[in-house]
């Protein structure tokens, strides 16, 4: 990890310093969790010593997300996300909102993995195509929620269902309790339309390092 990389990391970690403590699972020499362990009594860990872990109450303020080069990233679907200033502002006014779909992070059906799925609705938009993605992020114990699959962009009518969803999908290292969220992305085809990413959040027995 380089020195500007730590910095960033531990500038936008800083306001988590003054949350509870959290209990983890370390993770010994071959990957895998053993034992239990208190973080700092003041803090979370740092982000050399962070393992994946279940996120406590309280730890969403000050979360932080990385992609899967370990690099900071915007919030899913903030002011700051890339594109999200695209539209000018006069146009704003002019934005349709649809429905983001999206399920609860889950064990999949078929094999040991977790999973995600996307989907949207028209909501105030009137056109019927979009292009939908979603991602999964894992939380790790230095209050970082970090991205580990995102499905294809794909192009789809609205209303859900199995000809008409993305999926997001990698398998678990093993089964520890782990705090996982889904996020969805939807960019109705030929018109505007407002930027969130909402996600929806699960504890999910598959842990992925």
């Amino acid at each position: 990890m380089t020195s500007a990389k730590r910095l960033l990391v531990s500038a936008a970690l800083a306001l988590g310093l003054a949350l509870p403590a959290v209990t983890v699972a370390p993770v010994n020499a071959a990957g895998h969790p053993g034992g239990t362990q208190t973080a700092p009594a003041r803090g979370y860990a740092s982000y050399e010593d962070a393992a994946p872990g279940v996120a406590p109450a309280g730890a969403d303020r000050t979360a932080v997300y990385m992609d899967m080069d370990g690099e900071v990233i915007p919030r899913p679907g903030s002011a700051d996300e890339p594109g999200a200033a695209d539209q000018p502002e006069e146009e704003a006014a002019f934005r349709c909102t649809p429905v983001s779909g999206r399920d609860n992070p889950h064990r999949s059906s078929t094999g040991v993995a977790v999973s995600g799925h996307g989907w949207w609705d028209k909501g105030t938009c009137s056109n019927n195509r979009a292009m939908v993605w979603n991602c999964l992020y894992e939380w790790y114990t230095d209050n970082t929620w970090r991205r580990k699959a995102c499905s294809p962009r794909k192009e789809l009518a609205p209303g859900g269902g199995s000809a008409n969803r993305t999926v997001a999908r990698h398998n678990c290292d093993n089964t520890a309790l782990t705090s996982w969220r889904n996020h969805v992305d939807v960019d109705v085809i030929g018109e505007w339309d407002t930027a969130e990413q909402p996600y929806r959040q699960a504890d999910v027995r598959c842990r992925v390092f």
